[in-house]
């Protein structure tokens, strides 16, 4: 062997050795992991699905040969540029509303129990709501929902020295000289629920509870409760006994009314005969009412609270309209 020839085996020799040292030192990143046979056998239903989303799929779908793109379209269809729309964006806050309750039949509220009257004879003023609400009804006690002004307008105008509870309101007739009573008995979590001929039939149900207790004054809480109460007594006086048409006493919303209540003889041997009720009406005390707010509600009460004050031969009610109002035993 030449020379030349041992170079060129050595250098050979050499350039291997640093072949197998360089592929020592190589790595490869399988395409595809080696199942074991256990795993191999998995069906591809039984894999997890991965989730992905429009855009993704709208690429990936453009990608694949022989199938139209949806990406311009997507973009097309969607607001501005590059922006993402908001959800329900459209809708204005004025659109979502608490949707108005409707008539509910009795049925639906069957599980809860009528409140019971504090009344007596010769009170004050009996104060009358339209119906229980639902958490009233709930507790068994008269405006007992924490939102209702009621117990404040009582207390700050005056009619009892402190804040009473609800839970108190039985005692309103022997302490205050005060009676609460309400129109409809039913309970409902709104008036909405209650239809309007049960509210005309309630009427002479009151009539005869003032006609057998005739307090001084009825407070009608609430102007809808009013003009129930209204249209009946416009409807006793609109022909007298020999048939013609009687004048109708203009009518109010609040305040007092241009109506009494008018009663024959008294209601037993031992009672005081007192004569006539007076009507006044303040706005209803549900804290729903924005109306009027709670210092407009509390001047209310306070003007009913100086005519109840003032003695029955101070107060002139020769031009109310008299309703002739029978006790029905």
């Amino acid at each position: 062997m030449s020379f030349e020839e041992d170079r060129n085996d050595g250098e050979a020799s050499v350039t291997e050795n640093f072949r197998e040292s360089v592929t020592k030192f190589t790595f490869s990143t399988p395409c595809q992991p080696q199942l074991g046979p256990a795993v191999a056998t998995v069906h591809s239903s039984e894999l997890p699905t991965l989730r992905r989303s429009s855009r993704v799929a709208a690429v990936a779908t453009s990608r694949k040969p022989g199938i139209k793109c949806e990406v311009d379209a997507l973009i097309s269809t969607s607001p501005g540029k590059g922006k993402r729309k908001a959800p329900n964006a459209s809708l204005s806050k004025n659109a979502v509303k608490k949707l108005k309750r409707g008539y509910a039949p009795p049925e639906a509220y069957a599980h809860l129990s009528p409140l019971t009257d504090y009344l007596a004879y010769g009170l004050d003023v009996v104060f009358c709501g339209i119906n229980p609400g639902y958490m009233s009804a709930q507790r068994g006690h008269h405006f007992a929902h924490p939102s209702n002004h009621f117990w404040k307008c009582l207390h700050q105008s005056g009619f009892t020295p402190r804040l009473l509870p609800p839970s108190e309101d039985s005692s309103l007739p022997q302490i205050f000289n005060i009676g609460l009573t309400d129109l409809v008995d039913r309970p409902s979590a709104e008036a909405a629920e209650l239809s309007s001929s049960e509210r005309v039939s309630s009427v002479p149900i009151l009539l005869n509870k003032l006609a057998l207790h005739r307090p001084r004054f009825l407070c009608l809480v609430g102007i809808s409760n009013w003009e129930i109460l209204q249209k009946a007594l416009l409807q006793m006086t609109q022909t007298t006994a020999s048939g013609s048409k009687a004048s109708q006493a203009p009518a109010k919303n609040i305040g007092l009314q241009p109506f009494k209540l008018c009663y024959s003889g008294p209601v037993s041997d031992t009672s005081a005969n007192i004569s006539e009720t007076l009507l006044f009406v303040v706005p209803s005390t549900s804290g729903l009412v924005t109306q009027y707010q709670l210092p407009a509600k509390v001047e209310f009460f306070a003007q009913l609270k100086s005519l109840v004050d003032r003695p029955p031969s101070e107060l002139d009610t020769s031009e109310m309209k008299c309703i002739a109002v029978p006790h029905n035993p």
